[in-house]
């Protein structure tokens, strides 16, 4: 086989196996909040661009950072879909609104990660936050290291965000990159094949 041969063939014998490089990963803690009140959770998930899926619903939720679990490792989020719902002020009084998503994250969430990974001078922190927030229809997804101005040094390299990518998150203490932001569909009435169609029905049974 001459050279011209082997250097066509090389290309075409890694596009038929797949050959890709790794994913971008990152060791994180999965948290569910919201910054406006009571809030259900139906189902919350996030893809990955490897196509992994986690599912970030957890419950009923009322602060921020909110309900959180331990987590484990997790590419830059690609999709989301889920449902969720606003909670009446008043307790163990329902639901006043509904609301649910299927949506493409944008593609720089993983370049906003590693900003994120790469942003301090000092902290030395391996393992960070994912975090979905709701609050009423709106529905947004932060990458955070969790480094705290009160505890933390949290001084960040000499021009490392250009494109002014961190934020402080909704306490205003602690560095955030937002990776999503959007505005679901929002209902009077639960969507159907949600679990929150149920949980009406047995609401009105008990209260009748």
């Amino acid at each position: 086989m001459n050279k011209r041969k082997l250097i066509f063939l090389v290309p075409l014998m890694l596009s038929i196996l797949g050959c890709t490089p790794e994913p971008y990963t990152v060791n994180v803690g999965y948290t569910n909040g919201t910054t406006s009140g009571r809030h259900g959770t139906g189902e919350i998930i996030v893809t990955t661009l490897s196509g992994g899926m986690v599912n970030f619903a957890m419950g009923a939720i009322g602060t921020y950072p909110g309900a959180m679990s331990t987590g484990g490792r997790m590419d830059a989020p690609a999709h989301i879909e889920g449902d969720w719902a606003k909670g009446n002020p008043e307790p163990n009084s329902g639901y006043i609104s509904y609301h649910r998503i299927s949506a493409d994250i944008p593609k720089e969430a993983e370049a906003k990660m590693k900003l994120m990974d790469n942003y301090y001078q000092n902290l030395d922190r391996n393992y960070g936050s994912m975090q979905v927030i709701v609050d009423g229809p709106r529905i947004r997804i932060f990458y955070t290291k969790d480094c705290s101005i009160t505890l933390d040094d949290c001084t960040p390299k000499k021009n490392i965000d250009p494109n002014g990518w961190v934020v402080k998150g909704p306490k205003g203490i602690k560095d955030v990159v937002v990776l999503f932001d959007g505005i679901g569909e929002s209902s009077k009435t639960p969507f159907p094949n949600t679990e929150f169609v149920d949980l009406d029905k047995r609401r009105e049974f008990y209260s009748n």
